[in-house]
């Protein structure tokens, strides 16, 4: 097998894992901050390794600097979202949403870029506004078939899912913002690291305010997460560089996360999905890769 192909599956495994993992941390009764924060600060410390041993400049100019800080809020705000509504909804849903989020940066590249809003990219964004309405509408049954023993909460849910679908792709988008200005690559070590820190922070400090310690439970489930979102950031890089095009590692990588982490709810986690929740998923399954090309 070509060794970039070989890393593009690997990147689709990391990140499917990293979904699925973050839903068995929810079973074995991690607290969502606490999970949050252990996860941004194991990969605050492996991204300051990585810029100290690069030899990579540890302080970045203030402007790019304060794009880290911004995205990294989000990316926080984003995965908390995520983690905490994965105890009312379904998992495939949640991951999915974190990945069709990737409409909103590309909206936001046409806005502020003048990026041409070509007929693929128009075509996955109204795949996007289908599967989100199917999503929503599919929960909404689901819920109504539950027993109000359950607790489950329509509202909170929804709340949460716009909560990610808008902090999770705005997260991503201080890559294109950098690269705009001409920033060299050497210096994003540095811009990781300060983006998990920033992420860190927002959820610890109001977390600690309320007395939330995380336990040996979060340090662990924490550390193994951080490996794999940093794993399969480096699976796609690392096929990028040996010559795959990034319509192949993308779709391969992120459309097939989806794909790992809807058999692992169901076959691992036993969730089952109403007809319009399984349409949303097929069709933001197929949005996920038209983003991903377009």
């Amino acid at each position: 097998m070509n060794t970039g192909l070989l890393f593009c599956f690997l990147g689709m495994i990391s990140f499917g894992l990293l979904g699925a993992f973050s839903k068995a941390a929810e079973r074995r009764k991690c607290d969502a901050n606490a999970l949050t924060v252990t996860l941004f600060a194991w990969a605050t410390l492996a991204m300051l390794a990585r810029a100290v041993a690069s030899g990579a400049a540890l302080v970045l100019p203030a402007k790019a600097a304060a794009v880290a800080v911004a995205c990294g809020v989000c990316g926080a705000v984003a995965y908390y979202a995520f983690q905490s509504s994965i105890r009312m909804g379904k998992l495939s849903t949640a991951w999915l949403m974190m990945n069709l989020s990737a409409a909103v940066p590309a909206l936001a590249s046409v806005a502020i870029y003048g990026e041409p809003l070509s007929t693929l990219k128009v075509a996955s964004l109204a795949l996007v506004v289908v599967a989100v309405f199917l999503l929503f509408f599919g929960h909404r049954r689901e819920d109504d078939a539950q027993s109000a023993a359950e607790g489950s909460s329509v509202l909170l849910w929804v709340t949460l899912m716009g909560i990610v679908l808008l902090t999770n792709g705005m997260s991503a988008f201080g890559l294109k913002v950098i690269a705009a200005w001409g920033l060299p690559e050497s210096l994003q070590p540095s811009y990781f690291a300060l983006w998990y820190a920033a992420g860190m922070f927002i959820v610890a400090v109001p977390a600690w305010a309320r007395g939330v310690r995380p336990r040996i439970r979060e340090f662990g489930w924490g550390a193994l997460l951080a490996s794999l979102s940093i794993g399969g950031q480096i699976a796609m890089a690392l096929a990028l560089a040996r010559g795959m095009p990034g319509h192949v590692v993308f779709p391969i990588a992120v459309g097939g996360s989806v794909l790992v982490v809807t058999l692992a709810g169901r076959f691992a986690f036993g969730e089952r999905m109403s007809l319009a929740s399984t349409g949303g998923v097929v069709l933001g399954l197929a949005a996920v890769v038209l983003l991903s090309v377009s």
